[in-house]
């Protein structure tokens, strides 16, 4: 039904604003205003009003040395996911862009049947382009069957439905504030595997309010703090992760025309669980992924990650995750590439298993490392071929597991 109401209200809109469309565009004097100026004239197609750009993939195609990442008995396949990307922006008025994202994907494996599928993404927005502020409101729907965390190796199908809405107040030209509130509900397939029960665990909605201030630093550069609080109401009142957060997190983002490119997001947070008896966390986390280009051929990178996970694992409510990575790109000739990339992990849980001695409680130690190769066949059109060493040890001897993939993208922008 809330599928069915998204679709009529992206219609809706549509048809109504696409009377007395106009070509002339104003953005204001928000810095998001000029990112979605420079989002329309990058597409690459114009039909009437309507901005278009599309993007056709093949991704992941080739070989899984364990599908489910079993310490035993793997499943060896091949696949490949196949499908478009839409951006479709709709300029009214010089006031008011209306963005719509679609992304209908195939999933094939030649021999895990259960894992062939359709999964496909779609989001509406409504982007009020004012002087001094920039007004977004939208709604999302996604249907998908993926690995979804670092917790659990198989791909339950998940349905999001996802609502929000945002004020940026451009104070001055260095200095702007930001408000965004956000509800996402999540709905997984009534799945289990031995005891553990995905949809009684999983299914919950999020509901978060987040106040943000910016400074330009530079041109290519802005600093921001953010204060964000988060209610999460799972759907069965007999699941104790019932939860509350609340944070602070500052750092900096960077344009993706500069030399430093990406974000760097560190802060601390307060997270509770609401029933009594199960212990919280207190401490940093951390969303960072930073790109510099130390030279003209070569690009380092660097990625952080540290935050509360929800978890389906007996009696956790949550686990911490921290994730820590490097790599680097080099441009061998205008048209190749080569990259390498390395990351490790770590998942800690704050209880043991019920009636069970400390040596069952659980902590994952996982490392990934991958080579590209990267080929400019023209313009628009890239090729890339992959292999992909990923191993976790765990204190739990049958969650270990180790795989291999190779594989190639391909890929169209238009």
């Amino acid at each position: 039904m809330k599928k069915k109401k998204l679709s009529l209200l992206i219609i809706a809109m549509v048809c109504f604003t696409a009377i007395g469309a106009d070509k002339a565009y104003g953005w204001g004097k928000t810095w998001l205003g000029y990112d979605l100026e420079q989002q329309i004239k990058a597409a690459g197609l114009s039909l009437g009003p309507f901005r278009i750009r599309t993007v056709l993939y093949l991704a992941n195609a080739g070989y899984d040395s364990n599908v489910y990442r079993t310490p035993n008995n793997p499943i060896k396949d091949f696949s490949f996911t196949i499908g478009p990307e839409f951006y479709v922006n709709l300029p009214i008025k010089k006031k008011i862009v209306i963005s719509i994202y679609e992304s209908p994907q195939y999933i094939y494996f030649t021999k895990t049947e259960g894992e062939r599928t359709w999964n496909n993404y779609l989001s509406g927005q409504v982007h009020f382009i004012l002087n001094r502020f920039f007004i977004t409101l939208g709604k999302g729907y996604s249907v998908a069957q993926e690995i979804w965390n670092t917790e659990i190796d198989i791909r339950p199908r998940r349905k999001e439905y996802s609502s929000q809405g945002s004020l940026l107040w451009q104070i001055s030209r260095k200095t702007s504030l930001f408000i965004r509130f956000s509800q996402a509900k999540y709905d997984y397939e009534d799945l289990s595997f031995g005891e553990f029960r995905l949809k009684y665990d999983l299914n919950h909605t999020e509901s978060r309010a987040s106040f943000t201030g910016y400074y330009q630093v530079s041109f290519q550069t802005k600093f921001f703090l953010n204060f964000e609080s988060a209610y999460f109401d799972f759907q069965y009142p007999s699941n104790p992760r019932d939860s509350k957060s609340s944070g602070i997190h500052g750092g900096f983002e960077f344009s993706p025309l500069g030399v430093f490119r990406g974000r760097i997001s560190l802060g601390y947070k307060y997270f509770d669980v609401l029933l009594e008896g199960i212990r919280g966390y207190q401490g940093m986390v951390g969303d960072t992924g930073l790109s510099i280009r130390v030279v003209r051929p070569l690009t380092i990178r660097a990625n952080y990650r540290r935050d509360v996970q929800f978890s389906a694992w007996y009696d956790n409510a949550y686990y911490l995750e921290n994730i820590i990575g490097s790599g680097a790109s080099l441009y061998l000739s205008r048209n190749i590439r080569l990259d390498y990339s390395y990351y490790s992990g770590r998942n800690t849980y704050p209880a043991t298993i019920s009636g069970q001695s400390s040596l069952q409680k659980r902590e994952d130690n996982y490392r990934s490392q991958s080579v590209g190769l990267y080929f400019r066949i023209k313009k628009k059109i890239g090729l890339g071929v992959i292999a992909t060493y990923w191993e976790r040890d765990s204190s739990v001897y049958w969650m270990n597991g180790k795989q291999t993939l190779v594989g190639m993208n391909l890929t169209h922008d238009f």
